[in-house]
């Protein structure tokens, strides 16, 4: 705190973030590279040891998976589809709208206006002096940080759309909960020295609480809508329009965060409260959205991505026909018979194979 009025106070933050940079920069030369990738690139007896090492599966699914992704990849050869006006078509269409939906909607949480807005979030909260709001802050960046990481850690097990749907009713409930504290406890005053309108809370124990929730709501988007929205708009499009997709889903992010940056310090200083109970409302449509229109993804290859949204646009109509796995009948009785043997990484030498539909099978 005694730094805040040298250089120091925005010299070490911003010096802190070269760590992670840092981290970053030096752990990407350890990572393999995609398995599809490689596969298309031809070199295929690297993409097959990169799956061995990176799957716990048996080898048969292992060798299964690597056929889907070959099978993906030579039929995207065929079709040759690399233009962005793809997108805008059947099958992708619906995919890219519920990308962009994603990503718009998880900044009308108002995450950022709170993390941008921190400060003086705070102040109308009920705490008075610079030194308490900047303490503050520092505290809401360390709850997302820590909130995070069980999203990290448990993401493949909860699943997107538990998760999605969770954590928008606890948002929800954190701003309506903020808005009505505001509005029920606090008073508006206008500065005239700084020319802003400030919200006063007189009642110390309705301050700390909506402080509270503020951290709650920051907590509420760490674990879910914060990492799930791009976990998820990198697993819907297939692997020759990835980048393509993603391009727009992220052009779609920034650009609503732009808006709501520009709107909330207006919405903050003429309808004070009222700017809470809004996002309250767009949270609560957000777990509506969610649970009608967002299918799950959890466990699903990017090869069975046109199965899981080439059924009914309503999501819990196809969770309720499909909920396993089913391509070229891998789960009946009428499946792979084969003995093999492995060679050193990546080398299959299969001694036979009894295959009862015809399904394709690939080998080096």
């Amino acid at each position: 705190m005694h730094l805040s009025s040298s250089s120091a106070s925005w010299r070490i933050p911003l010096g802190l973030q070269i760590v992670p940079a840092f981290i970053l920069a030096t752990g990407i030369f350890f990572f393999p590279f995609s398995p599809r990738w490689l596969m298309a690139k031809g070199r295929e007896r690297e993409a097959m040891a990169v799956l061995m090492r990176i799957r716990s599966g048996s080898q048969r699914d292992v060798l299964i998976e690597y056929n889907e992704i070959k099978q993906e990849i030579a039929l995207e050869r065929e079709q040759s589809i690399r233009s962005y006006s793809q997108l805008f078509r059947f099958p992708l269409r619906r995919r890219l709208i519920l990308g962009v939906g994603i990503q718009t909607l998880q900044q009308l949480t108002g995450i950022n206006s709170i993390m941008y807005y921190a400060p003086e979030i705070f102040k109308q909260a009920g705490l008075s002096g610079q030194r308490a709001s900047l303490l503050a802050t520092g505290i809401n960046g360390c709850v997302n940080v820590l909130a995070t990481i069980p999203a990290i850690l448990f993401i493949d097990k909860w699943g997107r759309r538990p998760v999605l749907i969770s954590g928008a009713l606890l948002m929800s409930l954190s701003m309506l909960t903020i808005g009505s504290i505001i509005g029920v406890h606090g008073y508006t005053l206008f500065n005239s020295t700084t020319n802003t309108v400030e919200v006063i809370i007189p009642n110390q124990t309705a301050s700390y609480t909506a402080i509270v929730f503020v951290y709650v709501f920051v907590a509420a988007f760490a674990f879910s809508w914060g990492p799930t929205t791009w976990l998820y708009c990198a697993e819907i499009f297939p692997l020759s329009m990835r980048a393509k997709g993603t391009s727009l889903t992220t052009a779609a992010i920034w650009a609503t965060n732009c808006l709501v940056s520009f709107l909330v310090p207006v919405l903050l200083e003429s309808i004070t409260y009222g700017t809470y109970l809004i996002f309250g409302i767009l949270c609560f449509s957000m777990a509506i959205l969610a649970f009608l229109f967002y299918p799950e993804t959890k466990g699903r290859s990017l090869e069975d991505m046109d199965l899981v949204f080439g059924s009914s646009i309503l999501a819990i109509s196809s969770r309720k026909k499909k909920k396993k796995k089913n391509i070229g009948n891998r789960n009946t009785n009428h499946m792979l018979e084969f003995n093999r043997q492995i060679n050193g990484v990546g080398k299959w030498s299969p001694s036979s194979i009894a295959i009862e539909n015809s399904y394709p099978i690939t080998y080096f």
